[in-house]
């Protein structure tokens, strides 16, 4: 399926004199790409000027991937990241490592399992783009709320903005979903976002770092830079084109005129103004069973299930990690002679992990079938790439063991984003999505309860991670006996 779009260009020539009829059969046609065609007509009108009217064919899946990418792109641009704890201690009021982990960050995990409940509701039925919006404005505040001199209510505010941010980004993923009509085209779409990520994230942890490097500014103006790329983010998300019809929060009146406009879709134009010919509203009672029909619908076929529980459960590990690993540098930095490269490191994590998931999106494997002893390989790995890098007291070991902890993660994570997709009906992805997220977030406040925060045990951050490592560890065997399990009833 191909979309068109027409850009006019108008340029006025003084004293040209021509007739519309002699430029009415100019065509030029050039050829871009394998996949694109422009047509540039030239023609005239009364007040001499000439209008380039350039129309682009494209398939429609590829253009949604390039909207999205370009968004996310934006949406990585976020160079006080890696410095962030650097940034923070730095402040006048000079916080240190122990108020940090255990006062201003667990806040983050409290509010995080709020948002993602309301998101994953409300998502579908605003049709995503108005998430999208909200996403770069909570942005927007997150890195605000840190000028100045902050104190600690006003840092754990910017966590719960950043919360907002992050449980947010469901949307553009369901975006794109509910934009691409062929789910075989989800796998190759979903890597293509994860490596525009990539992209973005990788340029941003190079310009960081050079930044610093090179002592061309301080940690603050990386702030600005941050609020600039959240500004333009929002920008962006602003012009995307919305999601014009979903079925998810209304009824049919009559399946078989609705069920024929649907596959007529790209002919006629089904926005809110005629949907309600065709529809009527349903009540917050039908809402509800809709909501556990789609849920259990989903749930109940193995393929979302497993691949459900493998995102969430590693999800959570990944999110534990890359939040306290600036912590864990910080731990290593006074007994090490090197100068930290946090984002280096995060740049050439998130290449290699581009790369990786470029190389699997061209691979057409039968995930499925070896989906169990694959997940089960997967989180042993991660499990002992942390337990490596919980015992190191070498900064370049540290970094080249998370390295290989994000470029594996990221890539299965891909996978197993596009199993759960690949079996679910249209117009529930941010149901079943944001509910996976949700799980993995309550995983980790019981981690924040129990591990991080001094209240119940007092754990060192090397030993925080040390039983991250032993999490992952236990995930792979998990996994391991779901595969026997699995080929036992062969």
């Amino acid at each position: 399926m191909s979309t068109r779009y027409v850009v006019a260009v108008t340029v006025d020539i003084p004293n040209f004199e021509f007739s519309v009829c002699q430029f009415h059969n100019i065509l030029l046609t050039f050829e871009l790409w394998s996949t694109c065609r422009f047509n540039i007509i030239l023609r005239t009108n009364l007040s001499k000027s000439l209008y380039f009217i350039i129309k682009l064919s494209m398939e429609s899946w590829k253009k949604v991937c390039i909207i999205v990418s370009v968004y996310v792109v934006l949406r990585e641009f976020r160079p006080i990241d890696p410095f962030i704890i650097k940034y923070i201690t730095s402040l006048p009021e000079k916080y240190t490592i122990k108020t940090i982990r255990e006062e201003v960050y667990p806040m983050s995990s409290y509010v995080s399992v709020l948002f993602i409940v309301i998101l994953f509701l409300i998502t579908d039925y605003l049709q995503y783009k108005p998430i999208i919006i909200l996403n770069g404005l909570s942005g927007i505040m997150s890195y605000s709320l840190l000028l100045g001199s902050p104190t600690i209510f006003v840092l754990k505010s910017s966590q719960i903005f950043l919360m907002l941010f992050r449980a947010a980004e469901v949307a553009h993923y369901t975006y794109m979903f509910a934009k691409i009509e062929n789910k075989d085209q989800y796998q190759i779409a979903t890597c293509i976002i994860k490596i525009s990520i990539m992209i973005g994230k990788s340029s941003c942890g190079i310009i960081a770092q050079v930044l610093i490097s090179y002592n061309i500014v301080r940690y603050v103006c990386l702030l600005y830079l941050s609020i600039l790329g959240m500004i333009l983010t929002t920008i962006w998300s602003l012009i995307m084109p919305p999601v014009k019809f979903s079925l998810y929060f209304y009824k049919e009146k009559d399946s078989t005129i609705i069920q024929t406009k649907i596959n007529e879709s790209t002919n006629v134009n089904l926005d809110k103004k005629n949907i309600k010919n065709y529809l009527i509203k349903m009540k917050f009672s039908e809402v509800i069973q809709k909501l556990w029909d789609d849920f259990n619908v989903a749930y109940t076929d193995a393929n979302v299930f497993k691949w459900s529980v493998w995102w969430s459960l590693s999800f959570s590990g990944y999110v534990l990690v890359s939040h306290y690993i600036q912590l864990h540098w910080e731990e290593i930095e006074p007994h090490s002679e090197q100068s930290p490269l946090n984002g280096a490191v995060e740049s050439l994590a998130t290449l290699l992990s581009a790369a990786t998931i470029y190389a699997i999106g061209r691979v057409n494997g039968d995930w499925d079938k070896y989906r169990d002893i694959i997940m089960a390989i997967v989180a042993m790995g991660l499990g002992v790439m942390l337990y490596f890098l919980s015992l190191t007291k070498s900064l370049t070991k540290s970094y080249v063991y998370y390295i290989i902890f994000c470029c594996t993660y990221q890539t299965m994570a891909t996978i197993s984003s596009a199993g759960v997709a690949k079996f679910l009906k249209r117009n529930c992805y941010a149901l079943i999505f944001g509910f996976n997220k949700l799980i993995g977030y309550i995983l980790i406040i019981i981690f924040t309860i129990i591990i991080v925060e001094d209240k119940l045990f007092s754990f060192d951050i090397r030993q925080q991670f040390l039983i991250y490592s032993v999490y992952f560890m236990f995930l792979g065997c998990f996994f391991l006996l779901m595969a026997f399990m699995s080929f036992r009833r062969l």
